[in-house]
């Protein structure tokens, strides 16, 4: 008898078409880093409310101008939308990636 092997890990999945897309594969590499990055935090609730901080991304290896960059490319491609801009007293910007719907709690968020 074969069981199915399962994980209680956490995952970041990306659709293959998304993988797939001209979008994605013209984005430099380190754009490329920063989307996995950012659905690493995915957890089937909270696309519209994921952040590319310094604390999180530096340990990972990501300068502050590799992020802004990269934020940049993921815009302008349509791989991520910027859902609340951020700044002093206001806490992070927060993003959502495009190819899934935004979570429930959308207060706070820009989605016109």
């Amino acid at each position: 008898m074969t069981t199915k092997a399962s994980t209680k890990h956490p995952y970041a999945a990306i659709e293959h078409r998304v993988l797939d897309s001209a979008a994605y594969t013209a984005l430099p590499f380190s754009a490329q880093s920063l989307l996995m990055m950012l659905a690493r935090q995915l957890n089937g609730k909270n696309n519209g409310r994921l952040q590319a901080t310094a604390t999180y991304l530096q340990p990972r290896g990501f300068s502050d101008n590799t992020v802004t960059r990269g934020i940049a490319d993921l815009i302008a491609a349509g791989l991520i939308y910027r859902t609340r801009c951020g700044g002093f007293h206001q806490g992070p910007s927060l993003y959502a990636v495009t190819w899934l719907s935004i979570g429930s709690q959308r207060d706070g968020l820009f989605l016109d």
